[in-house]
């Protein structure tokens, strides 16, 4: 009467096994089908999921200025500390979009970016038309040419005396981004009629709603490691601005996209053609946006390291041999800049500045999660959903004998201003991507943790189930399966039968005594 019901024991302890078994065979399966459609949607190719975002970002991208107002510019010019006072921000919308995009048989893909800023005063603390104080760029650039030269520097001084021009000016902030009106090329205009150089001057000049250089970057379609990464860039596989092939090396992407499956033992490698060179992100931290897990990866001080410091940035000590180059948290970009101008890019506040810095202008104050260039980057698909891109433009003084006022300036890195571009993900698409993406993984996710707790579960307790009904069969099988087996007795009963029938056997054999 018992076979049917451990025939349902033995039926539902491999039932068990079977979900548990599926369950353990479920997870590598898993991440095989994840992966699949990981890749299916990040390739940069038409049609996929990713190409809409590569193409147009689908969050708003706003460029910040916060513009360094000198408030002593008398005490400066006669050779004391300038004191800086910060103005910001300037806010710019940027709407990106690319270009002429052309689709190669290696696997790469080459388009012009163009993007468009228009000034957002809804979220700026005044008009571009803002004025602030702040050195002459094109004088300082001049006098850097004119430097070591005898005849140049007899043209410098010729051209500070006729155009007038001063060390300190007070300008538009618009004006330093886009271009102002300069004295020095303006009372060169009419030599430059013809040549198509312009009268203003401004550190963005020329490059709002206009192309950029052509990139060229692997769409990731035949080895998804090697998505985004920049292969060329204006035609070159390589810079030529720093002293080392290394350094030359364009390394990483460009920021728009990295490659899935990452880990926090990886650096995010881009290439910033602003900057003149790679750079790379380290992982700090985890966490999350909107609801989507995220690992936050941000630029080390290395990347603004000087050779004392980091001796594998000796190819960014421009010139060779100047050693030990610039102080740390500044990087020499005047090979790169036109006119070879003494631009110097940093940190804002000179994060990671070393001392000599802080001393040779007051105002700075660098708090980390305000100034460091951060992405915060889903781990699966390397799609960065917040992105904090800032740098600090400074440019170096020094005494100017050319120019009178300029003669008692002390040396110093002087900053002009700090920029961030940034973008966060808003709630519609990250609703989305937890809908097209998170959901499905955690579905699935799911499904193996049930199988294996289910299946686990029914294995186990039949497997108990058996053992028990093993080390007692007469107890267990009478009161849980209800078989129909002689009443069970304690062992009370069978010491006292025992003893009564001891007694019954001396009785016999007393009698058989007395007989006889």
């Amino acid at each position: 009467m018992c076979k049917p019901t451990m025939t349902k024991v033995l039926v539902t302890g491999t039932v068990g096994a079977v979900l548990l078994v599926f369950g353990c065979v479920l997870i590598p399966v898993g991440e095989d089908i994840v992966r699949g459609f990981v890749i299916a949607d990040v390739v940069i190719e038409n049609g996929t999921t990713a190409y809409e975002s590569w193409l147009v970002p689908p969050t708003p991208v706003f460029m910040q200025f916060w513009f360094w107002d000198l408030t002593n510019p008398e005490e400066f010019l006669n050779g004391g500390v300038p004191f800086l006072e910060e103005k910001g921000p300037y806010t710019y919308q940027e709407f990106r979009a690319k270009e002429n995009i052309t689709w190669n048989e290696d696997n790469t893909v080459s388009f012009n970016p163009k993007t468009k800023y228009v000034f957002r005063e809804d979220l700026s603390v005044g008009p571009d038309t803002d004025l602030f104080t702040t050195v002459n760029l094109p004088a300082i650039t001049l006098a850097n040419l004119a430097e070591n030269d005898p005849t140049l520097e007899a043209i410098e001084f010729v051209l500070n005396t006729l155009s007038g021009a001063s060390t300190v000016i007070e300008i538009p902030v618009g004006g330093m981004i886009w271009g102002y009106e300069d004295a020095y090329l303006k009372l060169l205009e009419p030599f430059l009629e013809d040549s198509g150089i312009s009268t203003k001057f401004g550190i963005f000049m020329g490059s709002n709603d206009t192309l950029e250089e052509t990139w060229t970057v692997n769409t990731g379609k035949g080895d998804i490691n090697l998505l985004g990464e920049v292969e060329e860039w204006d035609g070159k596989t390589s810079l030529e601005w720093w002293s080392t092939d290394e350094a030359n090396m364009i390394n990483g992407t460009d920021g728009t996209a990295f490659r899935p499956f990452l880990t926090p033992d990886d650096q995010l490698y881009v290439y910033v053609d602003d900057l003149c060179r790679s750079g790379f992100l380290s992982y700090d931290y985890s966490g999350s946006i909107r609801g989507i897990p995220v690992s936050h990866f941000s630029v080390p001080d290395l990347l603004y390291a000087n050779v004392s410091y980091y001796p594998d940035n000796l190819g960014f000590c421009t010139p060779p041999g100047n050693l030990p180059c610039v102080p740390n948290g500044l990087l020499n970009v005047s090979n790169c800049q036109p006119g070879n101008a003494p631009i110097y890019f940093s940190s804002p506040h000179f994060l990671y500045g070393d001392p000599s810095l802080f001393e040779a202008v007051h105002g700075m104050n660098p708090v980390r999660p305000e100034h460091e260039t951060s992405f915060d980057v889903e781990m699966l698909t390397g799609i960065a959903f917040q992105v904090h891109n800032r740098l600090q433009i400074n440019v170096k003084v020094d005494s100017n004998l050319q120019m009178r006022d300029a003669r008692q300036i002390s040396e110093a890195y002087f900053p002009i201003f700090w920029l961030n571009e940034s973008s966060v993900v808003d709630e519609a698409n990250a609703d989305f991507f937890i809908s097209d993406a998170l959901v499905p993984q955690y579905i699935l996710f799911g499904l193996i943790v049930l199988l294996i707790a289910v299946g686990g579960g029914l294995f186990l307790g039949a497997v108990a189930t058996v053992i028990i009904v093993q080390c007692d069969k007469r107890h267990y099988r009478r009161h849980l399966y209800g078989c129909n087996f002689p009443p069970f007795r304690p062992v009370s009963t069978f010491k006292g039968a025992i003893a009564s029938q001891k007694d019954s056997l001396l009785d016999g054999e007393k009698r058989r005594l007395d007989t006889m």
